[in-house]
């Protein structure tokens, strides 16, 4: 388990900048009222960042299915999207030796970006 502190990830800035920025507009855009990020260790070498919302809970099918290019799990009027944000996310994570999923938590949908750190 790492120590409490700050970690060097061996990653690029500009890819984790947009996939944390994708996560967050995507949150605030499906929230009802509450967005949240955590910041933690993963162990094995990895810290994990957790983008999580209170919007309509993703379906356990669709879990997948919301990473891949221009789907859209909603389809209205007032939300904007391509539906590209998380599939890009997702193959930027994975570029950086890192991952992304989805997963429901106490009734909010948690996006987890996981990422290898250099201590």
């Amino acid at each position: 388990m790492m120590e409490e502190g700050s970690y060097q990830c061996k990653i690029d800035e500009e890819a984790v900048t947009k996939i944390i920025s994708n996560l967050l507009d995507n949150a605030i855009k499906y929230c009802h009222h509450k967005v949240s990020m955590s910041v933690s260790d993963a162990g094995d070498g990895f810290v994990e960042i957790a983008v999580s919302n209170d919007g309509p809970l993703i379906p356990h099918s669709l879990r997948d299915k919301i990473f891949e290019p221009f789907f859209r799990s909603q389809k209205t009027d007032k939300i904007t999207g391509t539906g590209i944000g998380l599939a890009l996310s997702r193959s930027l994570a994975e570029l950086l030796g890192g991952s992304l999923h989805m997963q429901v938590e106490d009734h909010l949908n948690v996006f987890v970006l996981k990422l290898p750190v250099d201590n």
